[in-house]
């Protein structure tokens, strides 16, 4: 058996070839079409590539025992029947049934389509490596990218598309990555290297994001002490289920004694709401109207350990409802004020709606709907700027199971993922 491959710039071409060289009985193994540099130097060329064998003993014989002419290529001509010859006892023979041109249409078939498998395998290796990237540069540009980016590491990189896909700001996001691959580089140099495991690369970079994130304790219940909280907030942010939440904990779990304000008589149906979790809970619940409505309520539940105050919501952008409501906070100088904020809202909108209650002095951060959004990095980018730890997380409506305690952990776990489970 002879096997040897040809090149020609057509198909025709490359068979003529085959047949030239090897003669009438080979046949083809496989076919492909490849580049390469044109003859003149300019540009690339298409040139066929076939792979053919021949059994020479067989080829020689085949024609022999023939003795008519030449086979044409993949199929014999077709056979012409033998001269009768007249007997008197028994017909002529049939012609005898050649099956070597069906071989080697079977054979160049095979051939042809093994040929094809595997060039379409090659094919769809480089698609999917090229849908990777793209996916990657696509999910990366469409948040924009800082050009220092270009310095971070390949398995880096991917972490920095991970976190802007999670609505983390790019400078924040690079920052948090340049940290990682400082605190990686102190290691083992790595880092700078561009050779760094993925996952232990990730493991750093969610470290980094837990130290960037400031915790509050929760609410610090002394016995024989009131403590006054207040929930501050845009409207629709869920500051009375919030207060609810908080008063079922404290009344169920810590078994403290507990009662509710409301300064929210804005609202259509607020004090209804928080009336119906008061009667709920079997805790006092009281309506302020004024700054001394205020002062009273406080002075009659001087035995309950603590008091939360619901307040109305409305636009951060009205001053004079602002002015008011700090009015009535100012009356409370060891009150500890929560602003309340939606996971939902947009990171600009965030800012904007901090900034604007700044002039009520929150103390904590606490955000709720976190059940209604898939991206969580606007949480970690208002931490940053507002410089405001965070107390409380609320995930769904459920009373009080629906709320718990804000940990550096859990909000690194919500905005870069774990790919295993890990311990900080």
């Amino acid at each position: 058996m002879r096997v040897k491959t040809f090149e020609a710039g057509t198909m025709q071409d490359a068979l003529d070839v085959v047949k030239k060289d090897m003669g009438e009985e080979a046949f083809i193994l496989s076919t492909r079409t490849r580049r390469r540099p044109s003859a003149l130097g300019l540009g690339e060329e298409a040139v066929i590539e076939v792979t053919a064998a021949v059994d020479e003993a067989q080829a020689t014989a085949t024609v022999a025992a023939a003795g008519g002419p030449p086979l044409t290529y993949g199929l014999r001509p077709a056979l012409e029947a033998p001269t009768p010859v007249p007997t008197r006892s028994t017909a002529p023979p049939p012609p005898p049934v050649d099956l070597q041109p069906l071989r080697r249409e079977l054979l160049e078939i095979k051939g042809a389509v093994a040929a094809l498998k595997d060039q379409e395998t090659r094919n769809a290796t480089i698609l999917t490596e090229l849908d990777q990237l793209k996916t990657l540069l696509s999910r990366i540009q469409r948040q924009g990218m800082p050009p220092a980016q270009l310095h971070l590491p390949s398995t880096l990189l991917e972490l920095y598309g991970d976190l802007v896909a999670n609505d983390v700001e790019p400078q924040l996001a690079l920052r948090l990555c340049e940290y990682a691959q400082r605190a990686l580089a102190d290691q083992d140099g790595d880092a700078s290297a561009g050779r760094v495991d993925p996952e232990r690369a990730r493991l750093f970079l969610r470290r980094v994001i837990a130290d960037f994130i400031p915790v509050a304790p929760p609410i610090q219940l002394d016995p024989g002490k009131m403590r006054v909280a207040a929930l501050v907030g845009p409207t629709g942010v869920g500051k009375t289920t919030t207060v609810a939440k908080l008063a079922a904990y404290a009344q169920l779990k810590l078994k403290q004694k507990v009662a509710l304000v409301t300064l929210d008589t804005y609202r259509l149906g607020a004090v209804d709401q928080l009336q119906q979790y008061a009667q709920i809970l079997q805790v006092p619940m009281h309506v302020a109207l004024t700054v001394e409505d205020l002062r009273s309520a406080l002075r009659f539940y001087q035995d309950r350990a603590l008091v939360l105050i619901d307040t109305p919501g409305h636009s951060p952008k009205d001053a004079e409802t602002l002015g008011q409501l700090r009015g009535f906070l100012e009356e409370l100088p060891d009150v500890e004020t929560h602003l309340v904020l939606s996971a939902t809202t947009k990171p600009r909108d965030l800012l904007e709606i901090a900034t604007r209650y700044e002039p009520l002095h929150p103390t904590r951060l606490l955000f709720t709907k976190l059940d209604e959004t898939s991206t969580y990095g606007p949480l970690l980018s208002t931490l940053v700027r507002v410089k405001r730890p965070i107390s409380y997380l609320a995930t769904g409506q459920d009373v009080p199971d629906a709320l718990e305690l804000a940990t550096s952990r859990r909000l690194a776990d919500l905005i870069l993922p774990a790919a295993v489970k890990e311990a900080l």
